[in-house]
């Protein structure tokens, strides 16, 4: 039984039923969606996947697709110097994009047939200069709605497969139906 808000996330990926009765035990009031891949509608992953393909800034970052669930995405990328500012660590705004997309792609995987996520406005918090060989941005749907979607980016740096944050990002997506490219 988890301990802490964190801890529901976590132990979310087990199931819906699960979930609830996670946030049940913390008195949580928030809906938790389920993050499961085969909660995801059929289709979806390949369609978020060939999506990320087409994104010339992740093909820049060198940035892969890691991981797709229901409400949730993991992206990443290796450190070069193309991506980094003047100190070497990796550029705020690589650390921004990066997250930007994860949240796209986690909102992306709860929308309706033929519609899509568009930021409307986001908030980071940089927590640490971000140094590591990789970098890694975990987008999850905070509150899924049918205008407007809440979600959160939580941006890690990676070195011999330890993990440090180093940034937040909170975010406004808007619900559009007219992208049939998504």
């Amino acid at each position: 039984m988890p301990n802490s808000a964190t801890d529901v996330v976590t132990y979310a990926t087990a199931g819906a039923a699960e979930a609830a009765e996670a946030a049940d035990a913390l008195d949580m009031k928030a809906d938790v969606p389920a993050r499961t891949a085969a909660d995801l509608p059929p289709g979806r992953a390949e369609e978020i996947a060939a999506s990320f393909a087409r994104q010339g800034l992740m093909k820049t970052f060198g940035a892969s697709l890691v991981r797709v669930e229901r409400g949730e995405v993991e992206l990443a990328m290796p450190w070069s110097e193309g991506v980094t500012q003047q100190h070497g660590f990796f550029h705020g705004g690589v650390v921004g994009a990066l997250a930007d997309s994860a949240c796209g792609y986690a909102a992306l995987s709860m929308v309706g047939e033929g519609e899509a996520g568009l930021t409307a406005e986001y908030k980071i918090n940089l927590l640490s200069p971000a140094k590591g060989e990789r970098l890694i941005a975990v987008g999850r749907v905070l509150k899924p709605g049918r205008t407007l979607i809440v979600a959160q980016g939580d941006v890690f740096t990676e070195t011999g497969g330890s993990r440090k944050a180093v940034a937040t990002m909170l975010m406004t997506l808007c619900v559009v139906r007219t992208l049939d490219h998504v």
